[in-house]
């Protein structure tokens, strides 16, 4: 078991340094739902049943958004502190300005000069993150993770350079810089790059 890697090709010439270079992309194998997860759990011998580890996932599922939503930060050992964030709005606070702990449209500079009492909404979306705490913490994913190139990107790496892609090795000890590469580095295969080739 391995985490297979793409490289994708930096297009964007707003990353200072980045243009033209590869940077790793994890290859994701399709979506686990509650009900596989239940079976992958009972598959390893687990004393319970599929239905009854679906319906213990399920509430727990549940329970977390509920909490977070009220406010709290739920912690699971070993995996992660779930908590609610939002993304939030500037806000013009001058007098006869309208104010709303609400979620709506970011108001532009040019709304409010023509109307300075147009609602503002100090929140354009809530969402839950979670912060990896325990055995998944960064050093324990780096120390844990076995790397290792998709045969296609292996293919291009030998028809780029003519040699062979080698599978990743776990150091004994984390690698200074980690390879944050500037603007690459703590790229979590969202779009910041540009197109991949």
């Amino acid at each position: 078991m391995a985490l297979e890697l793409n490289l994708t090709k930096n297009t964007n010439e707003q990353l200072e340094g980045t243009l033209g270079k590869y940077y790793a992309r994890v290859e994701y194998k399709g979506t686990i739902g509650v009900k596989e997860l239940a079976s992958h759990m009972h598959q390893h011998n687990t004393a319970f049943s599929k239905g009854i580890v679906m319906g213990v996932l399920g509430d727990m599922v549940d329970c977390i958004k509920h909490l977070v939503l009220d406010g709290y930060t739920v912690k699971i050992d070993d995996l992660g502190i779930f908590k609610a964030s939002v993304d939030a709005n500037g806000l013009t606070l001058e007098r006869g300005s309208k104010i709303s702990a609400g979620r709506g449209v970011q108001r532009t500079d040019e709304e409010l000069q023509a109307n300075p009492a147009a609602q503002q909404f100090a929140v354009g979306d809530v969402k839950i993150i979670m912060q990896a705490t325990g055995n998944t913490t960064i050093e324990n994913m780096n120390s844990e993770a076995k790397l290792s190139f998709t045969s296609k990107t292996k293919a291009m790496v030998k028809s780029l350079t003519g040699s062979e892609a080698s599978d990743g090795e776990n150091p004994s000890t984390p690698s200074q810089g980690g390879g944050s590469q500037q603007g690459g580095g703590q790229n979590n295969n969202d779009d910041n790059l540009g197109d991949g080739d």
